[in-house]
């Protein structure tokens, strides 16, 4: 459950968690860790619990990817909540790094920064 969101929203979050079999609970464990990860030097936390983002179920995906598949899994109002609560550490992110011009553009930004 992530504090700030809808019944509805959390519902909505909760399905997602079911149907591509994930524990309950990942995805605000996802949206805490990403939290914890736009506060602190990037350096300090790994934003991995992998390093392929092809497989849920597997448990190797970018935290903030999760988060981001969550998003567009969601119907409108849902969506709407749920990134209002990301769009914070998405800032504070973008605020202390930079983009990488060495990355491949097709990655998704939060995979293309780095720390100033």
């Amino acid at each position: 459950m992530i504090r700030g969101l809808s019944a509805s929203a959390n519902r909505q979050i909760a399905h997602f968690e079911r149907i591509h079999g994930l524990p309950a609970g990942e995805v605000a464990h996802a949206f805490r860790r990403w939290s914890s990860t736009a506060r602190r030097p990037r350096r300090d936390v790994t934003p991995f619990y992998g390093y392929d983002d092809t497989d849920l179920r597997n448990g190797e995906y970018h935290i903030r990817t999760l988060l981001e598949l969550t998003l567009h899994a969601l119907r409108t109002k849902a969506r709407r909540e749920l990134r209002a609560v990301i769009e914070p550490a998405d800032d504070q992110v973008l605020r202390r790094t930079v983009n990488n011009p060495f990355e491949a553009p097709d990655l998704p930004w939060w995979k293309r920064r780095i720390e100033l």
